[in-house]
């Protein structure tokens, strides 16, 4: 999944796509830092030990191919996995409007 189908993805399931392409920017860009962090945790919980250190390695060197081959190739849900905290993250967000709103 790359960041335009997140962003698509995170559009739809907001249904946000009528609001100016300033406001969704804004919204889309809170949501997937916070997936983000919920994805590396994930990961992170995921990897076995023997690879953390060589994903810190790889982490640090900003290759995002490099990157995704590694989690590819430790982590056989991987989509699975970003689907399912993709989905978390937009279940806390629409509890948390709801108790704003209500």
């Amino acid at each position: 999944m790359n960041n335009q189908e997140l962003r698509e993805i995170l559009i739809k399931e907001l249904g946000i796509g009528g609001l100016p392409e300033e406001a969704q920017d804004e919204i889309v860009s809170k949501l997937s830092e916070i997936i983000l962090k919920s994805l590396t945790v994930a990961i992170f919980e995921k990897l076995p030990d023997n690879a953390r250190a060589e994903f810190e390695q790889i982490g640090a060197k900003g290759d995002h191919a490099l990157i995704q081959e590694f989690l590819e190739r430790n982590i056989p849900d991987l989509h699975a996995l970003m689907e399912e905290e993709v989905k978390k993250t937009l279940q806390n967000f629409a509890a948390n409007e709801e108790k704003k709103n209500g």
